[in-house]
């Protein structure tokens, strides 16, 4: 744990307020309308599955993108959760396929994950949402003979993509998951518990330390000893995230994970993501070559 002063927590975990681009309250309006414009782009340009329901609610869906006219099968998957501090509501599946194009045209088949938000559900909830998600994927995958699963978050779904990469699957394959992409995550939520963060979520110390990735390090490096684990950071992303993320990606390389870490320079914690639709961005490179394209 760190030794910031509980009452400057907010400012430490409110990435908006350490981009170098813009004001706080800019960053926020300019990222979402880039995630979105990227999305109309890939609904425009691909094939698309929409609106797949994995669970109950109508915010429990995925959509499933591919080049036009390719062949669903057998290509990789880069499964993407959105972040938004599992609460925004800016933020969601609808505007999260930004990334589609450049992965799909190198061969990828794209999934844009959806679920539902705090306060309407807890985090315990979200995370087994998720969990459905990925087993309706696996099952997807198999039956497209896929080359493997990719997961992939950005920041609290950089979270849920770790807690996955430990998760027990109810039997499905989990073997199939043959990598992930964390992006700019929170790996240790005990510091979020005394930041207005928590406010819709409620947490307890003893919640947020059972909800985090880094204390199960040991339980996703053993099952990731055959996946390539990248972990990837702003250079204007808060401390507490660069940080966060170093320590996670070591603690893996520490237990024998193939990891690499990105460290991508000029970018802050909403651009990083956003310039995915580039197909020549470090991250976008990096996360295609991962896949074997």
């Amino acid at each position: 744990m760190t030794a910031i002063p509980d009452q400057e927590l907010d400012y430490h975990y409110s990435p908006r307020r350490w981009s170098h681009r813009m004001a706080p309250e800019e960053v926020i309006a300019a990222h979402t309308e880039a995630l979105a414009q990227g999305s109309r782009n890939s609904l425009w340009t691909l094939d698309c599955e929409t609106e797949i329901s994995y669970g109950d609610s109508e915010k429990q869906k995925f959509d499933i993108f591919n080049k036009k006219n390719a062949s669903k099968n057998g290509a990789p998957i880069f499964a993407y959760i959105h972040g938004g501090y599992w609460q925004v509501k800016e933020v969601s599946r609808e505007i999260s396929s930004f990334m589609a194009v450049p992965l799909c045209n190198a061969g990828a088949s794209v999934i844009s994950i959806g679920y539902d938000l705090a306060p309407d559900v807890s985090l315990n909830t979200i995370v087994l949402q998720i969990k459905r998600a990925l087993c309706l994927i696996i099952k997807i995958a198999k039956e497209r003979q896929s080359s493997g699963i990719y997961l992939s978050g950005h920041s609290a779904g950089a979270h849920m993509a770790a807690m996955m990469l430990m998760a027990d699957l109810d039997g499905f394959d989990r073997d199939l998951i043959k990598g992930a992409v964390l992006i700019s995550g929170v790996y240790d939520l005990r510091p979020l518990v005394k930041t207005s963060i928590n406010e819709p979520l409620g947490l307890t110390e003893v919640d947020a330390w059972r909800l985090s990735p880094h204390q199960f390090v040991q339980e996703i490096a053993h099952q990731s000893q055959d996946r390539h684990i990248v972990v990837a950071v702003a250079e204007y992303d808060p401390p507490e995230f660069r940080r966060q993320s170093g320590e996670m990606e070591m603690a893996l390389r520490k237990f024998g994970v193939k990891t690499s870490y990105l460290d991508v320079p000029d970018t802050d914690h909403f651009n990083l993501v956003d310039k995915l639709t580039e197909p020549n961005f470090v991250l976008t490179k990096e996360c295609i070559r991962l896949m074997g394209l």
